[in-house]
């Protein structure tokens, strides 16, 4: 009473992935395959055919293609019809069935979902909902770590334009004090010999701690004992000499190259690495890059909405959490002026540092120590929230989706969304609409725009903007089927720019009581949204 083996085969019986749940060796299951396709009836209404011991359960995928499931003829076979329907629409999911190399080099995604399904030679109770969210594998440790890495990457990537910026300041004041010095020496300094009036001492980078190779300048004072003295009419070095101010010049020139290729290296790393991430950018936006001033605030907040497709609210919780980077050690010892309104009954923490009395009367994030500082050029929260919630009008965008039968053997579909919190502005908001394998959508009417993923059986519902002005809209289509529980789940992703909790920084003020120009970035992530 347990399944032998589910395969994909061609119709001359070649096998393309299979998975057997008994002990049976390749060459069994190949033969058992190859003499798949003899055993056939053409033109017989069923697709079911028995040998002796063996009976053959399949489903044409594709046109060249069958998915097969080999049972013992004493199995039930009205659950291993509705196993087999499982696993063909499972393989629609992962790869083109159009395509036999397609399913060849995602074999082992289709095993893997073959044992989801099928454990021991046993059915487990798994639907197809449940079979994507477990064949995705995503791990919210995982997006923490990517996000780690971005942001490890991008202070790495300030840093070295903040270097560079030092190195090239530096630049001009040698430059400027090279002039100066250099018309000093024309009016005829004694001290200026051989380093063309540099007044004695050597550059010294600001970053570098090594001690300076021996220059070969001359002091100033003219009454060293222990220097030679050198006539300054002198012409033995004259051959060659290089220009004044040369040596610092070079020196700083190879440190700004040095910084420059560096940077280089850190764009190509990012542009190797955007294909990679591509795919997992719907799921997880990324913040805004931005010029960030001395003080930059990061208000960064994750959300997660699962409703089931009756309405009701399985899931809703929001993490949030404000960070200081600052880069000017003037501004290390800030304090930052906060508004909320806590409507959504937060559960509001700060960073241990953090004075929390004052925070909580006088909304005011600063260090418990005045003595103390901030680190500087490295994020730091100073102020976590989450927020979770079972009431329905607390989701800012409800989608709604009605599948229906009709009499003419397809399924109209109607999705709507409305957007419940006129604060947020959605921008490029995706919701993804999965549809029976193989089918042609008939779109009767959309707000926006749209696009079939053929290759993951989805329609791409695609909206600019959700904002106070575009709240509500909604997409009507059409689809060949019978089954209206395939049109789900429904999932969503968006970029935010603004914050689900109502918070804003009114100020920040420095030591001294006075105003700092501060950079801010908001960001809303969607970790997972959607219609179940």
């Amino acid at each position: 009473m347990v399944i032998l083996a589910s395969s994909i085969c061609t119709k001359t019986g070649k096998a393309l992935a299979s998975r057997q749940f008994v002990e049976m060796p390749r060459t069994r299951i190949e033969g058992l395959l190859a003499s798949f396709p003899k055993l056939m009836v053409p033109g017989q209404q069923h697709t079911t055919v028995e040998t002796d011991t063996i009976r053959y359960l399949y489903q044409p995928i594709g046109e060249e293609m069958y998915a097969v499931l080999i049972t013992t003829r004493q199995n039930n076979i009205v659950q291993d019809m509705d196993t087999l329907h499982l696993m063909a629409r499972a393989v629609s999911d992962i790869c083109d069935v159009t395509d036999q190399q397609d399913v060849v080099l995602r074999g082992f995604d289709i095993i893997l979902a073959f044992d989801e399904i099928i454990t021991q030679g046993y059915r487990d109770n798994v639907d197809l909902a449940k079979l994507r969210m477990i064949t995705e594998m995503e791990s919210q440790e995982e997006k923490i770590q990517e996000i780690i890495e971005n942001n490890k990457q991008r202070e790495a990537k300030q840093e070295l334009k903040r270097q560079a910026k030092m190195f090239d300041q530096q630049r001009r004041e040698a430059a400027k004090r090279g002039m100066g010095e250099s018309s000093m020496g024309g009016m005829g300094s004694s001290g200026s010999i051989l380093g063309g009036g540099r007044m004695g001492g050597s550059y010294e980078p600001l970053l570098s701690r090594e001690p300076e190779p021996v220059r070969s300048f001359a002091s100033a004072s003219p009454t060293r004992s222990n220097t030679p003295s050198v006539s300054a009419n002198a012409r033995g070095m004259r051959l060659g000499r290089k220009p004044k101010g040369a040596d610092a010049m070079g020196a700083m020139q190879n440190e700004i190259d040095l910084t420059q290729s560096l940077m280089d290296n850190m764009s190509i790393v990012d542009s190797t690495a955007a294909p990679a991430a591509s795919a997992a950018s719907r799921a997880t936006p990324t913040m805004p890059p931005m010029d960030m001033k001395g003080v930059h605030v990061q208000i960064e907040e994750h959300i997660v909405a699962v409703v089931n497709r009756d309405g009701g609210l399985e899931q809703m919780e929001v993490k949030g959490d404000l960070s200081l980077v600052i880069s000017d050690p003037a501004y290390a010892n800030v304090q930052v002026g906060v508004v909320t309104n806590n409507k959504h009954n937060a559960q509001v923490k700060t960073h241990p540092k953090v004075d929390k009395r004052r925070f909580n009367t006088d909304a005011v994030i600063a260090l418990k120590d005045a003595a103390s500082s901030f680190p500087l050029s490295q994020p730091i929260g100073v102020l976590k929230w989450r927020i979770v919630s079972t009431n329905e009008d607390d989701i800012p965008l409800t989608i709604n989706c009605w599948p229906s039968l009709s009499a003419t053997g397809t399924v109209d579909v109607n999705i709507e969304y409305e957007l419940t919190h006129p604060k947020l502005e959605l921008n490029g908001v995706v919701i993804s609409i999965p549809l029976p394998p193989g089918a042609q959508p008939t779109v009767c009417d959309v707000d926006g725009v749209y696009e079939v993923d053929r290759a993951h059986s989805t329609l791409e519902w695609q909206i600019p903007t959700i904002d106070a002005s575009n709240s509500n809209g909604s997409l009507d289509f059409s689809v060949p089927g019978t089954d209206a529980g395939l049109f789900f789940p429904v999932v969503v992703s968006f970029a935010c720019e603004k914050p689900y909790y109502d918070i804003d920084v009114s100020g920040i003020t420095g030591a001294d009581n006075e105003a700092v120009d501060f950079s801010q970035n908001i960001a809303l992530i969607p970790d997972q949204y959607a219609v179940i």
